[in-house]
């Protein structure tokens, strides 16, 4: 059996990327004439969904790498794609059309996952990143044979904010201070010694400089400094709460909650998840999300506590191309 040949190309044009978005929703253009796996009507309203949140985004639906596949008779088909989306931290996330729906796309898929970690790596990228649902084998697969490693398997929990705020006091030995320029040092320093011996998702720790990932951090949903919060005892750091607003959700997103080796054990993991619930009540946000490692399970248990129920999983894969 011959292997099929595929052309990888940029597209520039925009008719052309569209083209890639679709496969990306719908899955592999099938010759005319042929069955489609979904209907005309269910991709398009896919894409139009996609472009209308990658407008929010100011996403370029042009970093795509598509893999063209030629027919005996009529056009050449695109067989998969891969779209990376640059984030600020000199990272990127990696999609492609669901391979579980689609495996005969696979092989086209780990070339155009090979080449769009090319394209990012000449654009400065240093880590890549992969999301797909944890029954997704043929994904899994795919993006493991195109060099990415699984990280952890993700949590994603919710719950609704309570209705009256609950207490939230500090020991008269410690202080919170919002994010500023005179602080970055300490949430540098909290977030660097909050790695250490950590179960939430440790493979990424030392994949890149503490600069980026704070730069990451602040990238997700809208940037607050006053929801930003390092913990201290004197001159001692030992933790910090970052907090992000999602307007599309309404919801106050936990982005990272680290505590450094000494200062775990002592109740100040909860002690913060309850500032968490009373910024959420008063500024009146309809959700209270996070995302955690399900493999990290005092984590796990404290938000259990806190009142988050689990929602989804999903699997991160990555890869450090620099």
């Amino acid at each position: 059996m011959s292997v099929p040949h595929f052309q990888l190309v940029r597209p520039q044009e925009t008719q052309l990327a569209l083209r890639g978005i679709r496969v990306l929703v719908g899955g592999p253009e099938a010759a005319p004439g042929s069955s489609a796996a979904a209907s005309d009507h269910e991709v398009s309203e896919k894409v139009s969904n996609f472009l209308t949140y990658a407008k929010t985004i100011h996403l370029d639906a042009r970093r795509q790498v598509l893999a063209l596949h030629q027919p005996p008779v009529g056009p050449a088909l695109i067989a998969a794609t891969c779209l990376w989306v640059p984030a600020p931290g000199k990272s990127a996330m990696l999609f492609a059309p669901a391979l579980s729906e689609f495996p005969d796309s696979a092989p086209a898929a780990q070339l155009a996952i090979v080449a769009a970690m090319d394209d990012a790596r000449n654009d400065g990228i240093l880590l890549v990143q992969a999301m797909m649902e944890p029954n997704d084998a043929a994904g899994k697969t795919t993006f493991a044979a195109a060099g990415l490693t699984q990280l952890a398997t993700l949590t994603y929990m919710e719950r609704r904010p309570p209705i009256h705020p609950p207490t939230f006091e500090l020991p008269a030995d410690l202080t919170l201070l919002p994010y500023q320029a005179t602080t970055h040092a300490l949430f540098r320093d909290a977030i660097s010694r909050s790695y250490t011996q950590t179960l939430d998702c440790p493979a990424l720790s030392g994949l890149r400089d503490i600069e980026d990932v704070i730069e990451g951090h602040k990238a997700v949903g809208t940037f607050d400094p006053q929801l930003w919060a390092v913990l201290t005892r004197g001159d001692e750091t030992l933790g910090c709460l970052l907090l992000a607003e999602i307007p599309a959700r309404q919801a106050l997103e936990l982005v990272y909650l680290g505590l450094t080796p000494e200062a775990r054990g002592r109740g100040l993991g909860r002690l913060l998840m309850q500032r968490v619930l009373a910024i959420s009540a008063r500024r009146h946000f309809s959700l209270a999300t996070l995302a955690v490692d399900a493999a990290n399970l005092p984590a796990l248990r404290l938000y259990r506590r806190c009142g988050y129920t689990s929602v989804a999983q999903r699997v991160a894969m990555i890869k450090r191309i620099a």
